[in-house]
């Protein structure tokens, strides 16, 4: 039930933007009553940030698969798992599912001051800059990774990267050569890899 109304959700803030999707709007699209929907969730407010939790949730499970295909299903390398990043948000953006339409209309949205969506954003783009951080300076201390000076600084740069690139598809997609920018991406990663063996192993 709860993925039903969350999808619906998806597509009504996809379509329209979050200011315009209402509890009536959610049970039109779902199908459930409206009773149903403030007994899960209550306001709209809610419904978003739940999709957003939703979202994540989906995306960490999309991360791991990626990453336990570029490992073997060994233990991976920091490497491996900053390109496994790069394969599954590439993959969302050539794809552009409903889910992550949503997602980056809602953060396009949270830029408003009095967004009620603006602190979940705020806190999972947070937690998502930490991870990489995290990720790069594994890859710094065991020596895999080089040429990064500051991890933090480095997964701000990445993640404002990728979500512009996101940004562009979803307002222009005819006018992206996702193909050619990851090249260029995977070329900027090459050169923090110390071996230089690795090659991404998925289209993205």
């Amino acid at each position: 039930m709860d993925r039903r109304i969350l999808n619906a959700a998806a597509h009504l803030i996809a379509e329209r933007g979050l200011p315009k999707m209402n509890i009536g709007s959610i049970c039109a699209r779902s199908g459930y009553a409206r009773v149903v929907i403030f007994q899960h969730f209550g306001d709209p407010d809610t419904v978003a940030q739940r999709l957003v939790e939703y979202l994540m949730e989906e995306f960490h499970e999309a991360y791991g698969a990626a990453v336990q295909m570029r490992s073997g299903g060994g233990d991976a390398t920091p490497m491996q798992m900053l390109r496994s990043l790069l394969d599954v948000l590439f993959r969302l953006m050539r794809d552009m599912p409903v889910l992550y339409q949503a997602f980056l209309t809602l953060w396009g949205d949270a830029a408003a001051g009095n967004s009620a969506i603006r602190p979940t954003l705020t806190e999972v783009d947070r937690r998502f800059r930490f991870a990489i951080a995290q990720t790069i300076s594994a890859g710094v201390a065991d020596g895999s990774i080089v040429g990064v000076q500051d991890a933090d600084s480095y997964a701000s740069a990445l993640l404002g990267q990728l979500r512009g690139i996101s940004m562009q598809v979803l307002i222009d997609p005819d006018g992206i050569d996702l193909g050619a920018v990851r090249a260029e991406l995977d070329r900027d990663v090459d050169r923090l890899d110390v071996r230089h063996d690795e090659r991404p192993g998925l289209t993205g």
